[in-house]
């Protein structure tokens, strides 16, 4: 038995919404004693990044609320009850940028386990096909083409501050180095 696990003694669910349920658990720690561990739960979701057969990379511009800013994302969605992964990766890249491919895993990323258990699924999407674009209809959002050596300067100078976009565009880089 590890010494640093957490046992959950009680769970409560404040709240239920559409995409996230906010948590407030007791917990017994390592050395006996009690804690509260506040979180949200989320379902995970899965990202793809598009790479053509000329080096450059597909992400999507879009205003994040949050934030209430512009950033530049690859494809990504939540996964639906009981859809695998790569499911929800190929949904999202024909959505987002209209494009199909083949699509394979590159990692499974923990976005902030500070206070949420979301997954994210990501995977790279090559031999791309075009299609049409078709963004759920409360989505709004811009294809931007950008040479991967372009984007990989972006990620390492700090431009793009989406933690599975950095994730997928260095996985790639470094994997595809590698041979």
């Amino acid at each position: 038995m590890d010494k640093l696990i957490e046992k959950e003694v009680t769970a409560h669910t404040l709240y239920s919404g559409k995409i996230i349920n906010l948590r407030v658990d007791d917990v017994s720690l390592p050395n006996g004693n009690g804690a509260i561990r506040e979180y949200v739960e989320h379902r995970g979701g899965a990202a793809v990044l598009p790479i053509d057969n000329q080096g450059n990379a597909y992400l999507v511009k879009q205003f994040r609320y949050p934030y209430r800013e512009l950033l530049l994302e690859i494809p990504a969605g939540k996964l639906e009850d009981g859809e695998p992964p790569i499911t929800t990766a190929i949904r999202e890249l024909k959505e987002e940028t209209g494009f199909t491919g083949n699509v394979t895993p590159c990692g499974v990323l923990y976005p902030t386990p500070g206070y949420t258990n979301e997954k994210l699924y990501i995977f790279i999407a090559t031999d791309l096909r075009k299609g049409d674009v078709c963004p759920d209809e409360d989505e709004f959002i811009e294809v931007v083409k950008v040479p991967m050596s372009e984007l990989i300067e972006w990620v390492t100078e700090g431009k793009i501050k989406d933690a599975k976009t950095a994730y997928a565009v260095l996985r790639y880089a470094y994997t595809s180095k590698k041979g």
